[in-house]
């Protein structure tokens, strides 16, 4: 029986001879024989570009093309198309010119009917007795786990969105990838979950999924996972052959051994991300050899055999659990949005059960992804990427077309010199004059950022030239972007791809980033009505950059991220955990909820739990309040004088092991100028900024008695279980900047709202912060530890109840400094942590 009805024959081959034989891919429909019955032409051209069509072929449906040359034998490019293909839903093809044969690369895969999980059975393979327990060669009876565990396994099953707050030592991951892995050998579905940090993938991939894999082998089952970066992270073997070839005239004389060695690395790597490089090279190096999507050919490309980026996202296409980062995952829901593509491929591979761990930043990363953001340094390393003192994609492709002597080259080489090059050097102009005006404008306000409100449409700063600046520079910007449109149409007139086409291919992507950064700038400083959006400017350092006293930023963020989030994510996904230790505050989720769009109707809500931690706080930790030190608010000498002499009296008791968290960069270098030279030497100490943040962790819990002192990025995602760490001192109260744009425009809202937005944001906020800090103590159950707050408003504030009921039980001493000294040394000396006697 032929799959090809007669009325399909013919009109395959009569589009085919239409097309002169050349390539033409259909969309077709089967019928409940399956033979094909319908088709429709989508594209004239090969497949692998049919594929950038968003939701090309549906589910259910089959993808034809015909090779010209008859021989019906898949390709290595049609496999993997295929590949693809299937794990959407959808069937692959092959026909010859005259429709007379067909062969089946893949059938379309047929509806699978689901598999529902034992929510008891897979709580019990976290017990005692299951598989688990045995590959560890240990056991800990973890209650809340394996009911978190059930948790998931019902939102599996049934659908809907679940917040599981787990507190230290529940042992989340895997209570939440137990039953992702169960559901994936049951159903062939894979689970997406998504960390904020690194540190959290590394010990997914590192550790926790390899030792899950090994239980599941011993009876028998494989489950498979992988980690899956952005772009950026893996290294381009055809922008390093570009890079290295003509006379390396795409970067400076200084990088050129960078180069070659990376080139030799790429000889060796299996990985070929940026993680795999011993030493990492300088950004303006890397940003010329990593994998960039705008600049990639895909299939067309003669290394996509070898290609890293496509090897690892081959391997996540296969894998069961597929761990990414927000940033990944943001940026998948940017495009599907903008493509308004939910069912196949974007950036990552089709997925309907997503994770989201340590999801309390759910709501910063989309707003980074969702909205604009503007650097001086960007924009000038994108003109440098075009020219700099004689090297860069310009003066390449100049030399390249400049070798053959024919009218379209000729006119290209003209068009180079006398209107391309002239146009960067003016670009550079208008640039300097654009980011000179707002860095002047930001000093004038003796101010690190700006908001702009409605009123900056009338700041003087528009007359003193931004206005004209501003529309010249995006004028030239747009001059740019249609000369290398030119000379592109002009060398996509040769059949086959060179170095030329590929020079063309990298300048179309600079132009088209410094297209995105003239709209974000439009954005940011003359906004279009629509649904409201937060703008501002800001320093980005104190360091001169060029002609600027310092580098500017530019951001524009949605200011209610809330049903964007509803509406693209969680009523789009069929199954989404969220999980972190902190997503209540003070047991109740409602802050979060209406932070991220869960709190709008209708709602898919299924479970808001709190899942206890097992340890023992009232034994195993001390939490103290100095009450006689000065308000950090009211007497900041006073206050960073106090926080000194307990720093210095607890590290006597302690004999170090003491981590000082900060809630300003400021504050910790007073305090640290302070504390160097009285400790003398006896204690080592760490500064953030001192060094990178894993190297000063490792210093840490190799030296047992340090003291490390940081802010901001030491609050959470670090663990140190053990002796290394038995102090936590917390200088502040952790709330939010209300001055700070994207809180103070939030602020703004809730008091439009009638609500109170210390009440209902800044309290709540510093609530989970607080938390998160408090966590850093106590990772184990033999773990032991003082936590020290700096600031006893959370005893004679109103608002401290709130705060006070999101920490863990542990015991409290509330008193002068006295007091509080001699609880803890009375604590260290009954644990026998402390000072050697």
């Amino acid at each position: 029986m032929s799959r090809l009805l007669p009325d399909v024959r013919e009109r395959v081959a009569a589009e085919i001879d239409a097309a002169r034989g050349r390539e033409v891919s259909f969309v077709a429909d089967l019928d409940a024989e399956g033979r094909i019955a319908v088709v429709e032409v989508v594209a004239r051209g090969t497949v692998d570009a049919v594929l950038a069509l968003p939701g090309v072929a549906a589910r259910g449906q089959m993808l034809l093309h015909n090779h010209p040359s008859g021989v019906l034998e898949p390709s290595q490019a049609d496999l993997s198309v295929a590949a693809r293909l299937h794990d959407g839903g959808v069937g692959f093809g092959i026909v010859n010119n005259d429709a007379t044969e067909l062969y089946v690369v893949v059938e379309v895969p047929k509806p699978k009917t689901r598999a529902t999980l034992d929510a008891v059975a897979v709580a019990q393979l976290l017990g005692g007795a299951g598989p688990i327990a045995d590959v560890l060669g240990q056991y800990e009876d973890r209650p809340s786990q394996r009911d978190m565990a059930a948790y998931v396994a019902d939102l599996y099953n049934d659908g809907g969105v679940g917040l599981l707050e787990a507190g230290t030592g529940v042992g989340k991951s895997f209570a939440y990838l137990v039953p992702a892995i169960r559901w994936a050998l049951e159903n062939a579905e894979r689970t997406v979950v998504s960390t904020n940090t690194i540190n959290l993938q590394e010990q997914l991939i590192g550790k926790d999924l390899p030792l899950l894999a090994r239980a599941f082998a011993s009876q028998g089952e494989h489950p498979t996972f992988a980690l899956l970066k952005g772009w950026h992270n893996y290294l381009c073997l055809a922008r390093l052959e570009l890079a290295r070839g003509g006379q390396m005239s795409l970067v400076e004389d200084q990088w050129l051994g960078e180069v070659e060695r990376i080139s030799a690395w790429a000889e060796r790597t299996s990985d070929g991300s940026l993680s795999d490089l011993a030493d990492q090279p300088p950004s303006e190096v890397w940003d010329e050899v990593s994998a960039e999507p705008d600049l990639c050919p895909r299939l067309k490309c003669p290394h996509f055999e070898r290609c890293f980026l496509f090897a690892a996202r081959r391997r996540a296409a296969d894998a069961d659990i597929l761990v990414v980062n927000h940033h990944l995952l943001a940026s998948d829901l940017a495009v599907r949005r903008a493509q308004e593509n939910w069912q196949d491929a974007a950036v990552l591979p089709p997925y309907r059960r997503l994770i989201l761990d340590e999801g309390h930043h759910l709501e910063d990363t989309a707003a980074q992804h969702l909205g604009a953001q503007v650097t001086s340094w960007g924009v000038v390393r994108l003109l440098g990427r075009l020219e700099r003192n004689g090297r860069g994609l310009l003066p390449t492709l100049l030399s390249e077309l400049a070798q053959a002597d024919d009218l379209l080259n000729n006119a290209s080489v003209d068009l180079l010199r006398t209107d391309l090059l002239p146009a960067v050097a003016d670009a550079r102009r208008r640039y300097a004059t654009v980011f000179g005006l707002l860095a002047d404008h930001l000093m004038s306000m003796q101010a690190m950022q700006f908001r702009l409100t409605d009123e900056f449409a009338n700041d003087p700063v528009w007359e003193a030239g931004l206005g004209v600046g501003l529309d010249d520079l995006v004028r030239v910007l747009t001059r740019l972007g249609e000369g290398v449109e030119l000379v592109a149409d002009r060398l996509e007139l040769s059949e086959e791809p060179d170095r030329r086409s590929q020079l063309v291919g990298e300048l179309r992507g600079v132009v088209r980033r410094l297209q995105t950064a003239s709209d974000g700038l439009l954005l940011t400083l003359r906004p279009q009505p629509g649904a409201p959006v937060v703008r501002w400017i800001e320093r980005r350092g104190t360091k001169p950059q060029g002609e600027l006293p310092f580098p500017i930023g530019l951001a524009a963020v949605p200011l209610d991220l809330a049903p964007v989030l509803k509406e693209s994510l969680f009523d789009r996904i069929e199954t989404v955990v969220v999980t972190s230790a902190t997503l209540a505050a003070g047991g109740d989720f409602r802050f979060y909820k209406d932070r991220v769009g869960l709190s709008l109707p209708p709602t898919r809500m299924r479970y808001e739990e709190v899942l206890p931690s097992p340890f023992d706080f009232a034994e195993q930790c001390l939490f103290a309040v100095p009450s006689d030190l000065a308000d950090p608010r009211a007497d900041q000498v006073a206050h960073d004088r106090g926080l000194v002499t307990v720093i210095l009296e607890l590290a006597q008791a302690s004999d170090g092991g003491m981590f000082v968290l900060f809630t300003s960069h400021a504050a910790l270098r007073r305090v640290t100028g302070a504390v160097r030279p009285a400790i003398a030497g006896r204690w080592p100490l760490l500064v953030q900024g001192e060094g990178p943040r894993d190297l000063l962790l490792r210093r840490f819990r190799e030296a047992g008695s340090a003291i490390l002192l940081g802010t901001d990025s030491f609050w959470e995602g670090v663990d140190v279980p053990g002796r290394s760490l038995r102090v936590l001192v917390l200088a502040k109260l952790p709330f939010k900047v209300p001055t700070e744009p994207l809180t103070a425009a939030r602020l703004e809202r809730l008091e439009a709202d009638g609500k109170d937005g210390f009440t209902h944001y800044l309290v709540p906020q510093a609530a989970l912060k607080l938390k998160q800090g408090f966590g850093r103590l106590i990772r184990t159950t033999t773990d032991v530890g003082v936590v020290v707050l700096m600031d006893h408003r959370i005893v004679t504030k109103r608002y401290g109840e709130r705060l006070l009921a999101s920490l863990p039980p542990a015991r409290r001493v509330v008193g002068p400094w006295v007091t509080v000294r001699a609880a803890a040394e009375e604590f260290f000396e009954r644990h026998g942590s402390g000072a050697p006697a």
